[in-house]
């Protein structure tokens, strides 16, 4: 077993794999294109059907994978050439610059403290998260070491008020910037980590196979959307989980975007615009229980908060799911088979009024909220494109990656070495993508 195994995607079921595989002592390059592994699950806040932290569970893992002798992490890395000769993948990676030296950064978050710009955080910027120009991917992020944004380090964020950028003399010329408060505030802490003229580094890497584990992201609202980006207090489920996570921007206050006050009355509208031309053709799986697992939580927060679920039908196709959906009704949870097809605001109190047609008895209602969530679904990774084409293997009509044969040759590819798992095939809950990975990295380390 001592030819390596490359691994694409570092979230939950990259991690699995590469633990499974190099518990097998084989050595595995785990490879994410993020400057941390986890994925989105490690910015979640609970798991459902057990409600347990989701964090708590993938840190343990992350920090293995970490300090695992048989694995090598490779974050901020892109596959940019795959070529199969002898039997064997000659890969070109290329590790773009964090302009950060990580063997002297120690995550003291000085340079944090310094930097006088902040943008919306790409997750949370709705709900108020903003991050710094430097900054960590998350808390427990692996490894534990800042980044600095591109955009900063090449000027384009002086309107934003950065420091970066008003300098005649470039970067990679001058290695003592008097300009970068980050550059000073680290060299007080004896440091000396942020390297401004950083540039992307090449990686020529050999191995025996692949496992694309690129995973999911969650659908974007399109505008207007039952008054998603007109309306302030409609937001999406991602945003909302952010909302009740203890490390996201509200530190776990289920509160408002438009006024920070505490929400009393949620709603939530499930398959938001599907079938609709901006909405997701198919179903996701997993946003029924989403609902469920945030109403639950969202009633632990607060017993007297009214939640409404606004659904069509209810997918609960796992172990214990439809007793976790029972559990939501036990606490109080009101489903609402229905059809909302309006939402309009009150200028003055912008609560949200949700008109809707009640598919039980065929009349028109509304119902008043403070705050409205949608459901929106999963869709592929936005590198499935361009990884499709490096590896030349095929993607299916909705942008996921394609098993040769579900049924004979589940996770193949059609190219002998390359196999799949996790959200890399279609929306899938963790615990399948535990599995997948398991399944995958066994498939990996038999390939000859």
């Amino acid at each position: 077993m001592s030819e390596p195994i490359l691994i694409i995607g570092g979230g939950v079921a990259g991690i699995n794999c590469a633990l499974n595989v190099a518990n097998y002592g084989t050595k595995v390059y785990l490879v994410d294109d993020t400057p941390s592994i986890g994925g989105m699950m490690a910015r979640l806040d609970k798991t459902f059907p057990t409600n347990d932290c989701s964090i708590c569970i993938e840190a343990p893992l992350m920090y293995e994978v970490h300090n695992h002798s048989n694995i090598e992490i490779l974050t901020n890395t892109e596959v940019r050439r795959v070529r199969k000769t002898n039997g064997m993948f000659k890969v070109r990676l290329v590790k773009k610059a964090k302009f950060i030296d990580e063997e002297k950064c120690t995550g003291c978050r000085a340079c944090m403290d310094a930097c006088p710009a902040s943008l919306p955080d790409e997750m949370d910027g709705k709900i108020g998260g903003m991050r710094k120009l430097i900054s960590m991917a998350f808390p427990q992020a692996v490894p534990n070491k800042v980044y600095i944004n591109p955009d900063c380090r090449y000027g384009r964020m002086r309107n934003k008020g950065a420091c970066v950028g008003g300098c005649v003399v470039d970067c990679s010329q001058c290695r003592e910037c008097p300009i970068a408060l980050c550059v000073a505030a680290c060299k007080k802490e004896g440091k000396d980590a942020v390297r401004l003229w950083q540039s992307n580094k090449n990686i020529d890497l050999e191995v025996k196979s692949i496992v694309v584990a690129t995973g999911i992201k969650d659908a974007p609202a399109p505008p207007g959307l039952h008054g998603y980006d007109v309306y302030d207090n409609v937001i999406t489920n991602i945003q909302f989980e952010r909302l009740m996570n203890a490390g996201g921007p509200t530190t776990g206050r289920i509160v408002r975007p438009s006024d920070k006050k505490y929400a009393h009355k949620i709603a939530w509208i499930q398959c938001a615009g599907r079938g609709l031309a901006q909405g997701l053709p198919y179903c996701s799986k997993v946003c029924c229980m989403i609902a469920a697992k945030q109403t639950i939580i969202t009633k632990e927060h607060d017993s007297s908060v009214e939640t409404l679920i606004f659904y069509n039908d209810l997918k609960a196709y796992g172990k214990g799911f439809w007793g976790f959906y029972q559990k939501a009704k036990e606490k109080g949870v009101r489903y609402i088979k229905a059809r909302p097809y309006d939402v309009s605001e009150d200028p003055a109190t912008k609560n949200l009024t949700i008109r809707y047609e009640d598919l039980e008895t065929g009349e028109l209602k509304k119902e008043e909220v403070e705050l409205l969530v949608l459901s929106t679904g999963l869709i592929p990774s936005n590198r499935n494109q361009n990884l499709a084409k490096v590896l030349n293997i095929e993607l299916d009509h909705l942008g996921f990656f394609k098993e040769r044969d579900p049924l004979m040759a589940p996770l193949a590819t059609n190219v002998k070495g390359i196999y799949l798992c996790g959200g890399a095939t279609g929306p899938i809950d963790i615990s399948e993508s535990v599995v997948q990975a398991c399944a995958a990295g066994m498939k990996a380390i038999l390939t000859n």
